[in-house]
């Protein structure tokens, strides 16, 4: 296997919050000058929010997990099960890995010996690097179609909707293109000594 062929066989995850006031909590609110201050009001939605977590690697993506209440690690490992695994059986006894970031829920011993357990191999993934990880590409196309038309969103269950057509609706083409672009990240990453990257 060729070092541009590695990254076709690993699997990238992350979790990002969707909010139902436009992307990355946007507060829009009409602003009618001959109104006093305070009557102007933020947050129509409420500022709720819905958080998720997704993989993807050259062969797929992973079914979309809707994360409750705080993260911890005993939470991880119930989403690993749920999602991570059964996609994992499906693509067979290939080797493949696993690629998430070094937030404790994940670096926990816990969740170390649960994927030990499933003979899942880590990939090593350098800290602090997020511009690395292709799923922040991913997520940047949801987010202009998930808020296309400066869109907001009046219910939880909507957002919800509208994050899962965003995700299963994505284009085999376009994750197998971010995934092929790895070799020349990683490249960059090098070439500028780990600093975050433009992309």
């Amino acid at each position: 296997m060729s070092y541009g062929d590695k990254w076709m066989a690993v699997l990238f995850s992350d979790e990002k919050k969707w909010n139902l006031d436009g992307p990355d909590g946007n507060i829009k609110y009409c602003h009618d000058l001959r109104k006093e201050p305070k009557s102007f009001f933020s947050r129509q939605s409420g500022g709720g929010s819905v958080m998720v977590w997704a993989a993807f690697g050259f062969n797929g993506q992973v079914g979309l997990a809707f994360l409750d209440g705080r993260q911890n690690s005993p939470k991880y490992i119930e989403t690993l099960e749920n999602h991570l695994m059964p996609f994992a059986e499906n693509i067979g006894e290939q080797n493949w890995e696993y690629q998430h970031d070094n937030a404790s829920t994940h670096a926990s011993s816990s969740t170390k010996n649960y994927l030990n357990s499933k003979n899942v191999t880590v990939l090593e993934w350098p800290p602090m690097i997020p511009d690395l990880n292709p799923i922040e590409n991913v997520w940047g196309i949801m987010s202009r179609n998930v808020y296309e038309n400066g869109g907001q969103f009046y219910s939880v269950y909507a957002l919800k909707t509208a994050t899962e057509s965003a995700w299963y609706n994505m284009e085999p083409e376009i994750l197998q293109t971010l995934i092929m672009s790895m070799e020349k990240r990683v490249y960059d990453v090098l070439l500028k000594n780990g600093k975050t990257l433009n992309y």
